[in-house]
């Protein structure tokens, strides 16, 4: 019982500091700051800090040596393409709602049952298909496509969806070639290395109020990334229970639209995030049957 109550507890963990990281990502970018200025500050904070809680529990060498040398260039090549998923966060954030950019993003375990029958070579019966069918319909519902509505950053946050659920894939299949934290510190490092190469070219010193939201954000958005690895590292066989709370993001993500950006949800929205809950716990329970 510890073991699920934990793993619910880092899934839990995961979807509030994923939509706090949102909520000050959509704020920055709403009102013109440079993505560099925001990424390279936070995410330098958010490494300085985390190397530090390495230390405290055992050591660099121990959590983030590559136990499979020859296997090197996966946590390099999720670094690297961890780097567009972040730009298309910051730009889309700031032209669409914080909560249907959250829906569209639960869009990620359908997508996650396709990578694990072609990747991990599992089996998909009906259930599972018609649970990805119906939660694509829910999106639909949410959406209520119409020239009108629909745009550029709309499929590319569905990119990030797909993205989220091959990165996953990807743990699952080489989680032996290191523990969470290396597969935390290498995705992160990349990017913030990249900030930088623009950041030295408009460098910025923040005000005493702009320094804090830059270092919450980085150190938000790595608690997010580990909370997740952690979940499933100490509770993956009870995966098919604590999967379904990662839903509860959209509880978050709607809370903070409400409060800071006066986003609304209407019966329609709520209808499609339903029917794409119930057709993710369903995909998610008969996964892991």
């Amino acid at each position: 019982m510890k073991v699920l109550l934990a793993g619910i507890f880092f899934v839990c963990l995961n979807t509030f500091t994923g939509s706090s990281f949102d909520t000050i990502t959509k704020y920055l970018s709403i009102n013109n700051y440079k993505w560099y200025h925001y990424y390279s500050i936070g995410g330098t904070a958010a490494i300085i800090l985390f190397i530090f809680f390495l230390f405290s529990i055992g050591g660099i060498k121990k959590h983030l040596m590559l136990k499979q040398k020859n296997y090197y260039y996966v946590p390099v090549l999720r670094g690297i393409s961890f780097i567009p998923v972040l730009l298309i966060v910051f730009f889309s954030l700031q032209h669409i709602p914080i909560n249907l950019f959250t829906m569209l993003l639960m869009t990620s375990p359908f997508f996650l049952l396709i990578f694990a029958k072609f990747i991990l070579k599992e089996k998909l019966n009906y259930i599972s298909w018609i649970a990805i069918i119906t939660g694509f319909c829910g999106v639909i519902i949410v959406l209520r496509p119409s020239l009108t509505t629909l745009n550029i950053f709309i499929f590319l946050v569905i990119l990030v969806a797909v993205y989220n659920a091959f990165n996953f894939t990807i743990v699952s299949k080489y989680s032996y070639i290191t523990s969470s934290y290396g597969f935390t510190f290498y995705q992160f490092v990349p990017f913030t290395l990249f900030s930088y190469l623009f950041f030295i070219f408009d460098p910025l010193i923040p005000s005493f109020n702009e320094l804090i939201l830059f270092v919450s954000s980085g150190v938000l958005v790595m608690i997010s990334m580990w909370a997740w690895n952690a979940a499933y590292h100490i509770a993956g066989k009870y995966s098919s229970i604590i999967s379904p709370f990662f839903f509860t993001q959209i509880i978050w993500a709607t809370l903070y639209g409400k409060i800071f950006f006066s986003e609304q949800l209407d019966s329609i929205a709520v209808i499609g995030i339903i029917v794409i809950v119930v057709s993710g716990t369903v995909a998610f329970y008969n996964r892991n049957k």
